[in-house]
């Protein structure tokens, strides 16, 4: 059988949270091109997102990931807000961006650590996690990313790149259907892609 058979045959016979995943799967590109363009529509769409694969990581026992699902339904509600008012500028109609401070990079980092620290305590000791230290790192870093996304920080595509390769090892580890490890394959390859556009598009901003 070779790699094309394999894919097909894994979207023949979904049961329901094959099904549930290849949802999400559609969803997430068009979340994708709307974070490429920086539309404050992704946020909806995030939530949206965020509300298929938070059931999906709880039946995978997969708990860190399914409560930053969650706690991401609330952080687009900041996000879609945020953008909103940034759309009055000079650069209105533009993809914008701007680099991390130094004292905001080291806090950025600090908080990094304690919140990475205290997930994993939580997995290691008060869930049967199979992978604690992973599913903390990823968690950490959709948090920290999420809020470096809603500043608009060019940065935050570093932060997905490295998120979405940890992400695919776990999911592989953890038998999710192919349509998830699929989308995290593309995730990746997007974050470049994200990085570039952005860059090449969109205009520094000072502060």
């Amino acid at each position: 059988m070779n790699i094309l058979e394999y894919i097909a045959g894994q979207f023949t016979g979904m049961d329901f949270w094959d099904s549930i995943q290849t949802a999400g799967l559609v969803l997430s590109f068009v979340y994708l091109w709307l974070e490429f363009h920086q539309k404050p529509l992704m946020w909806i769409v995030s939530a949206m997102c965020s509300m298929i694969y938070a059931s999906v990581y709880f039946h995978s026992k997969i708990y860190a990931d399914m409560a930053f699902s969650c706690f991401n339904i609330c952080m687009c509600a900041y996000g879609f807000i945020k953008w909103l008012q940034g759309r009055s500028g000079p650069h209105s109609a533009d993809i914008t961006y701007r680099h991390f401070h130094g004292r905001e990079l080291a806090l950025t980092v600090g908080a990094s650590v304690l919140i990475w620290t205290v997930i994993f305590c939580i997995l290691k000791f008060l869930t049967d996690s199979p992978v604690p230290a992973l599913d903390a790192l990823t968690t950490m870093l959709n948090i920290v990313g999420t809020w470096v996304l809603a500043q608009k920080i060019i940065e935050v595509w570093g932060i997905w790149f490295l998120v979405n390769s940890i992400s695919i090892y776990i999911y592989c580890r953890r038998g999710l259907h192919i349509s998830t490890i699929l989308l995290y394959s593309f995730y990746l390859c997007a974050s470049v892609y994200g990085w570039i556009k952005w860059k090449r598009k969109g205009t520094l901003l000072s502060k």
